[in-house]
Order: structure tokens, then C-alpha cells, then sequence
């Protein structure tokens, strides 16, 4: 299967309708509209060799996936960029990160689609192919008098999920917010959102080495430092999907485009709900726009929870969730006709019907009211991101998509222990068969089978992989010894020729001092020889 290929890694950028931009070589249709709707002047050109017959200047030059320009310098890449771009105007360049850990996992690199290529530096290639880590790109655009800012979309920039900055970094607990894509077929080592997490754990700096790719703004004026962090709903159909921006002050929700615009509506209106029943939210409606204060992510009630776990305060954990559950439990009610539940809606058939009634029902149903959706501060919750409202819905439910959503969670203790310590272990297999119904509403099939498509943590295939790699490393280090070889023998045969050398300068010397001592005689015998004749001459 294709990969799948979304406008996300700029949709977010806060264009400006004036801005003139320039688009080279983008293969990502979507994205040509979404610039073409942002901006009044979009100029797309195929291949870079036509920069040169450009006269006009750009605002903002975009090139989204070098790897066809590996073999062409960074430094001369962005010298012919800046040929066509205004004294301020921006470069925004995506490439993939030669250190990425997805490439570690076993995925093939995308230039000649191998395995493990890039992180030998394509040493085994006849012909030599470049690519790039974020110190290299730093050095490269310092040198050359760049700024730069760097954002890390993950998994890739083809098709992000979520996009950090060196302002906001992920922490090892919330690092799960995006989903890994596979080709298909493939073999893969390991999960790469756990070493991730373990990368985190062990030093947050280390996160920007192993990203998988980079989204590189170029500019000799200032980078736009608007959003440090960005997220999307990949999965969802596109009447329901959103951007997600935070900024240093407040976060703001966007629209994908006009399709959402009816869900965006929905949302405003779920926000109005709650604070009408006293339920304190982070979201507020401002003019038409949905804004949050920002609140840093120590504060999420996922992350509470977890460290609660881990640091064994088992206690401060179950009152937490016992106060939670209080909360979200809005003018509960019991139901007893199964026609009038959420059940009937989505058509999930119950054998025994009396299980309806040992369940809390609240007329607004918001099931997204789970611990990644809350900040805990002062003791006092704050809902945000609550899209979502069926009614007639279990309390129930909503506390098990809490858990069942929670990954770190399953670090320090097993969700079925949580299930049944919440007596929620009897109603698993009807909320399964309902949150799969729900999410089969929401969610676009042709992505899911994307994202869902199969790979295997195949073993035997990678240490096959890196046995031939090896091979090929062993030949290359017996080349290279050769060489080595031939080197000294040459350097020995250089030696002996100089000493050669200087043995032969050596005997020239002498017969030099000997060449001179002899004619130093001759002329001594011929000056005799003239002297005797003259004293002859003049008796």
C-alpha cells in the first residue's frame, strides 16, 4: 500500500493572505490546495532546475522531501533558494532525520528503500548519498549566517500526528499521542513508542538525535515562534478532523477545513453544557474561535495518575479516581427500556437486559471526559478537547475509556485489576462492542487500514538483514586492510627509494669533491708547467 501522504505538516503555519510562496516539488496534492486557500499567490514548480528561469522573489519557498536532493550540497541547496526569496522571507524544508528511530526499528529508509542504509551512512553504496541530522543542519545554515527552528512531526512528516519543538518536548509518559505507520509487510524490531518512552526517562534532550524527521524553518530574519506544539485527528473522517495549537499563553483549535466546520460548532456548544453544569473547563469560546489557557503537562491527570503508580502512593491513586468518578457523574439517572439507551442506537444486542439497570446513565454522554482530557490542580479538575456527546450513556463507560486509553497506566498495574476493582469487568465486552461502533462512525476506513496494515516483529528477517550487513561491513574492512596493506608496502618502497636516494646524493658528493680535487691538480700542474716555461723564457 501507498503511504499515505496529509497536507499536516503545514496546515498549522500561520501563513499570511499577502504572503507570496514558492512550492517545489510537492507530490502532496492536498497540500497544494490548503496553500492555495491560505495564501493569494502560490507558485508550484516540479523539478529545482527550474529556479533558474524564476526573476520574481518569494516570501516563503517550501520543500517538502529532499531526498531526491540528497546528492546536491545543504549549503548550495539553500544558497539557490535564497536566489528567489525576499531579504526576510522563509525556507521551510522537511526531511527525514539520517538517526531516526524508526529506522533503527527495522523500517526501510525512503532514498533506496533498505533497512539500517542510513544509519551506516550508505558506506556500502557505489555511489556516495547524504543524509542529514539536526547538528549537521545546524552547523550547515550557521556557517552560511541561517537561523533556524526546528519542529519534530511524528511519525514522519508525511504524515504527522504531532508536532514538537525544542519548547515543548514529549515526556516519557504522554509520548503515546501519535500513531507509527509500517509499510506493508514489514519486519520491525520493536515498538519505537516504548523506546521512546525510555529514551525520555532517561534524558529529554536525547528525544531531538532519534526523531524521525525534521521540519526545518530557514529564515535570516526571526523564526515565527507562535506554536510549540501541534496535534491532529489523522484517523478520523474529515468532518471531524481538527488541528490542535499551543502557544506560550493559550491553545487553540482549528478546523482541517470547511467540512469540520458543523463539529466545530458541536464543540462550542458541549462547552456551554458543561460550564452551565458547573463542570470547570480549560476551553472558552472567544469571538468564533475555541481557545484553553495553557497549563503545562505535569498537570494532566493521566500523568498524576501514572506517577502516583510508580511512586507507590497506591492511596492518593484510588482517591484521585473516586473523586474523578464523582465529577464526571452529571445528574445521573437509571434507565430500564433498552430502546432508550445508546445501546439500541448502535444496535448491540443484550441477551439479559437487566444489566441496563445496575449502570448510571447521564442524558449528555460526553465519553471523551477521560484522564487525558483533565488537568488536576489544587484537587480541582479541568476538562478540556470534549467533543463528543452521545446521550443516554453510561458514567460507566466513560470511566472505562478512561482506563482502557491510559497506556502508562499498564506499566505498574494491569487494567483488568482496575476493571474489576471498578466493577466494570461485566460490562467490558458491551463497551468493546460499543466503542467500536463509535469510533466506526468517526473514523476513516481508508487510514485505518493504512495504520492497521501488517507488519511483523520478524527477528529471523532483521538478523538477516544485519548479518548481510555485516557481511558487506567484513568486506569492506578486508578492502579497506588491503589498501592499508598496499599503503605500507608502498610507504616501505617510498622509504627505500629515499634511502637510495640519499646513498646515490651521498657518492655524488663525493665524486663531486673528488671531480674538483683533480681539477683543482690539473690546473696546479698546468700553472707549474706555464711558470717553468716563462722562468726559461726569460733566462
Amino acid at each position: 500500500m501507498k503511504i499515505l501522504q496529509s497536507p499536516n505538516i503545514l496546515n498549522w503555519y500561520p501563513f499570511e493572505k499577502n504572503q507570496r510562496v514558492l512550492e517545489i516539488e510537492n507530490e502532496i496534492e492536498k497540500l497544494t490546495e490548503m496553500l492555495r486557500k491560505k495564501c493569494n499567490i502560490v507558485k508550484s514548480i516540479k523539478q529545482l532546475s527550474e529556479l533558474d528561469y524564476i526573476e520574481e522573489k518569494f516570501d516563503i519557498v517550501t520543500l517538502i522531501g529532499i531526498n531526491e536532493y540528497q546528492k546536491i550540497d545543504l549549503e548550495n541547496l539553500v544558497i539557490r533558494l535564497e536566489k528567489v526569496l525576499n531579504p526576510d522571507g522563509k525556507i521551510l524544508i522537511a526531511v527525514d532525520n539520517k538517526f531516526g528511530l524508526r529506522f533503527w526499528a527495522g523500517n526501510p529508509e525512503k532514498i533506496l528503500n533498505q533497512k539500517f542504509t542510513s544509519l551506516i551512512g550508505y558506506n556500502n553504496e557505489t555511489l556516495k548519498t547524504e543524509t542529514y541530522t539536526k547538528k549537521y543542519i545546524e552547523n550547515i545554515l550557521k556557517g552560511i549566517g541561517y537561523n533556524t527552528r526546528f519542529y519534530y512531526p511524528l511519525p514522519d512528516y508525511k504524515l504527522p500526528n504531532v508536532i514538537f519543538t525544542d519548547e515543548q518536548l514529549p515526556k516519557y509518559n504522554s509520548i503515546d499521542k501519535y500513531n507509527p505507520y509500517f509499510l506493508e509487510k514489514s519486519d520491525i524490531l520493536f515498538n519505537e513508542i516504548d523506546v521512546f518512552r525510555e529514551i525520555l526517562k532517561t534524558n529529554k534532550e536525547m528525544f531531538t538525535f532519534f526523531a524521525n524527521s525534521f521540519l526545518v524553518e530557514i529564515t535570516k530574519g526571526k523564526c515565527n515562534e507562535k506554536y510549540k506544539y501541534i496535534s491532529f485527528n489523522n484517523m478520523r473522517k474529515q468532518e471531524y478532523q481538527l488541528i490542535t495549537k499551543i502557544s506560550d499563553t493559550y491553545v487553540e483549535k482549528q478546523e482541517v477545513d470547511e467540512k469540520a466546520i458543523k463539529h466545530y460548532e458541536n464543540i462550542k456548544k458541549n462547552i456551554e453544557y458543561l460550564q452551565e453544569k458547573g463542570i470547570r473547563t480549560v476551553d472558552y469560546i472567544e469571538g468564533e474561535k475555541i481557545k484553553s489557557r495553557y497549563i503545562e503537562q505535569k498537570y494532566l491527570l493521566n500523568n498524576i495518575l501514572t506517577e502516583k503508580l510508580e511512586q507507590g502512593k497506591n492511596t492518593e491513586f484510588e482517591d484521585i479516581i473516586n473523586s474523578y468518578i464523582k465529577e464526571i457523574t452529571i445528574e445521573p439517572y437509571k434507565e430500564t427500556e433498552y430502546e432508550k439507551t445508546v445501546f439500541s442506537k448502535y444496535k448491540i444486542e443484550i441477551k439479559d437486559k437487566s444489566i441496563i439497570e445496575s449502570m448510571n446513565f447521564v442524558k449528555n454522554g460526553m465519553w471523551d471526559m477521560t484522564f487525558k482530557n483533565c488537568f488536576l490542580i489544587d484537587n480541582q479538575f479541568y476538562f478540556f478537547d470534549q467533543e463528543w456527546n452521545e446521550p443516554n450513556l453510561p458514567v460507566e463507560y466513560i470511566l472505562y475509556r478512561a482506563i482502557l486509553y491510559t497506556i502508562s497506566l499498564r506499566r505498574f498495574v494491569s487494567i483488568e485489576k482496575l476493571f474489576d476493582k471498578y466493577n466494570l469487568s461485566k460490562y467490558i465486552t458491551l463497551f468493546e462492542q460499543l466503542d467500536n461502533k463509535i469510533q466506526e462512525e468517526i473514523r476513516d476506513d481508508e487510514v485505518w487500514k493504512f495504520y492497521s496494515q501488517n507488519h511483523d516483529l520478524n527477528i529471523d528477517g532483521t538478523k538477516q538483514e544485519l548479518n548481510n550487513l555485516q557481511i558487506r561491513s567484513e568486506a569492506q574492512e578486508t578492502e579497506i586492510n588491503n589498501l592499508n596493506e598496499r599503503f605500507k608496502a608502498q610507504q616501505l618502497e617510498n622509504n627505500n627509494l629515499k634511502e637510495n636516494n640519499k646513498l646515490l646524493q651521498e657518492e655524488l658528493n663525493k665524486s663531486n669533491t673528488e671531480r674538483e680535487r683533480l681539477q683543482t691538480a690539473i690546473n696546479n700542474t698546468f700553472l707549474n708547467k706555464v711558470k717553468r716555461k716563462i722562468k726559461k723564457i726569460v733566462k
